[in-house]
């Protein structure tokens, strides 16, 4: 287990070391989820796109449930960085109880609605969806729903650990979740061995027990860590001063989610009216351009943690240069990875698709959103520092003007009014973008998250 911010740290290079060393696990892990995303969805879609459909829309109700959850996942990180930074490994174990605890709760109430009323949640979400489709969702839904607390302790736990400053464990035990999930899809889907062939019934299965052994990996890890105190035996009551705190943080987080993904939602039907060509051309340029979020998803949460434990540590000011020196490394790279993404276009874009309407369309919207790679490096890292501080209320009155105010309102206008088609939509995105990088970096630079008690 490595806390890194515990010791001030007044030499330059040992902050960037501290700041890298939190940032590779980080970006490894993401790696692995996209990696395995894309290798899970190649084969569901052997099964065909009915049931690639059917998975994709279970999984519409997942992410859906983790964004309710990341409540709980934010504050518990945020508020664990802050007592490890102070050296209160008893009340970081303490915070860490009392979220499990709610998790748990959570879990029930969402798993519950999953199992035994998973035809009407479908019915009414997507009742112009083919029947058949909603068959295998619904199948899907109830067999993975069945691992929900185990797959919420994972995320809960890493996030624990990630406030402790220990990011090799998550990505560890994502590995390990990742590799089974994967080994048990070609098992149970396709049926090798002496396993039968399940189709996307195995599919769910792999999923629930990955879940399964994500859970209990990652709670073994927590038990055996040496800097948080953590008892789960009794006395089992939720101290309510410690909830509190907890979704002081994490309620303006999760609505921060929301928010973004109600506009990203609102954002995709502007653009799937473009036309078959116009969304497809969206979708590959965003697959293309998400190759940047791995470092500006590892540099965030180096922020979170470093700015976090130096505000524990009473030490502002340690906790700003932190924040500072995880945004300059990441700025690096994601604009190296802009300038890829400016001269190369054609050839990335091309990876992922043959159609030439679709190339041309997409590369000229990855060069666009190619110049707003630093400042999606600032609305990565600087809220990832943010969040540490606990100042999730900033964040969220920042996104949610940006997507609504900004981005939607200006898509409408250049997209559809002026008539600029799918090359408007991604200028009113790369302004949107410039925008709230400039606002969030302001927002850090005003030190006002510093007084911030939670």
């Amino acid at each position: 287990m490595v806390v890194v911010a515990q010791t001030k740290v007044s030499n330059p290079q040992h902050l960037h070391r501290n700041v890298f060393s939190l940032a590779w696990p980080a970006i490894i892990e993401m790696m692995l989820h996209m990696t395995v995303g894309i290798v899970d969805t190649a084969m569901v879609g052997r099964l065909g796109a009915v049931s690639l459909a059917g998975v994709g829309l279970a999984n519409q109700i997942f992410f859906l449930g983790t964004t309710v959850f990341g409540a709980i996942g934010t504050g518990n990180t945020a508020l664990v960085a802050r007592h490890i930074g102070a050296k209160e490994p008893n009340r970081a174990g303490e915070v860490a109880r009392q979220s499990l605890f709610l998790g748990l709760v959570v879990a029930v109430f969402v798993m519950i609605p999953l199992l035994f009323f998973t035809h009407q949640i479908f019915g009414s979400l997507f009742r112009s969806t083919d029947p058949e489709v909603l068959a295998i969702s619904v199948g899907y839904t109830r067999i993975v729903a069945l691992a929900l607390i185990f797959n919420y302790c994972l995320m809960l736990i890493n996030g624990t650990l990630r406030g402790a400053g220990d990011t090799k464990a998550p990505m560890r035990i994502t590995a390990v979740v990742n590799v089974c999930n994967i080994i048990g899809n070609y098992v149970l889907i396709f049926g090798v061995g002496p396993f039968p062939q399940l189709g996307i019934k195995g599919a769910a299965i792999a999923t629930a027990c990955a879940h399964v052994l994500g859970g209990l990996l990652a709670l073994a890890t927590l038990l055996k860590t040496q800097s948080i105190e953590i008892q789960l035996g009794g006395p089992y009551r939720f101290d309510i001063t410690v909830i509190r705190r907890i979704l002081k943080v994490g309620i303006p987080a999760a609505l921060e989610q929301g928010s973004m993904r109600v506009g990203q939602l609102f954002y995709t039907m502007l653009i799937a009216s473009l036309g078959t060509a116009s969304y497809a051309a969206h979708q590959v340029a965003l697959n293309a351009e998400s190759l940047s979020f791995m470092p500006g998803f590892g540099f965030s949460l180096a922020a979170t943690t470093l700015v976090g434990q130096g505000l524990g540590a009473e030490d502002p000011d340690l906790a700003e240069r932190s924040g500072y020196a995880a945004h300059r490394m990441g700025l690096f790279i994601m604009s190296v990875m802009g300038v890829l993404f400016f001269v190369f276009p054609t050839q990335l874009i091309s990876v992922f698709t043959t159609d030439q309407e679709v190339i041309s369309l997409a590369s000229y919207c990855l060069r666009l959103i190619a110049l707003s790679q630093p400042a999606l490096a600032a609305i990565m890292i600087f809220a990832g520092g943010l969040r540490g501080a606990g100042d999730t209320k900033g964040i969220l009155w920042i996104t949610t003007t940006g997507f609504f105010g900004i981005r939607l309102f200006l898509s409408y206008i250049l997209a559809i009014r002026l008539g600029y088609g799918l090359s408007g939509a991604w200028v009113a995105m790369a302004i949107d973008l410039n925008i709230r990088g400039l606002w969030i970096w302001l927002r850090f630079r005003s030190g006002y998250w510093k007084g911030l008690k939670i």
